[in-house]
């Protein structure tokens, strides 16, 4: 029979798995005290909760959160990133970690749902953040409106110069 505590802390991982928008599985070993202070501190700034995770716990939640990809990858010491919201975050903040920690490596990762390989955690890594597709979605649909407002406004100066044109024709037909 399982311990209560244990119980409550797959309960807890599978709720954070269930809530992830994304989650990147990776390999801390090696790291100093001090550095995961460092990266600890890096991550929360970047709104990615950083859980050192033990793998039998870990599979057990996974599999109930429907993350089962992650059980082939639960081997060694693990952690887990977990972003709520821009699912891109944790992904651009384990490159980052990656390149400054010589003993940081990523393993594998679930986005919005879906399966990462170890293979294309960097291409994730590249995707633009929530924001950026915003503000180009922004300018993609502001561009065609301000052309329209650029055309209709020639148009209107095109009737208003025909109208003058009319106005002072009639007024020197009007004095002879």
């Amino acid at each position: 029979m399982p311990r209560p505590e244990k119980v409550a802390q797959v309960e807890a991982l599978k709720e954070r798995l269930s809530q992830a928008r994304a989650v990147v599985l990776v390999d801390y070993l090696g790291l100093t005290a001090s550095e995961c202070v460092e990266l600890r501190r890096l991550l929360r700034r970047g709104g990615v909760e950083f859980r050192v995770v033990k793998n039998t716990l870990a599979r057990i939640a996974a599999q109930e959160a429907g993350a089962e990809f992650l059980v082939d990858y639960l081997t060694g010491p693990n952690a887990m990133l977990i972003g709520r919201d821009d699912p891109t975050v944790p992904y651009k903040l384990a490159r980052e970690c990656a390149k400054k920690y010589k003993h940081f490596r990523v393993k594998a990762g679930l986005f919005e749902g879906e399966p990462v390989p170890p293979d294309q955690v960097e291409w994730y890594a590249t995707l633009p953040s929530r924001e950026e597709l915003l503000a180009r979605l922004a300018g993609g649909l502001a561009g065609p409106i301000r052309g329209l407002a650029v055309a209709l406004a020639g148009i209107i100066r095109g009737l208003a110069v025909a109208l003058s044109e009319v106005k002072k024709q009639k007024e020197g037909v009007s004095h002879d």
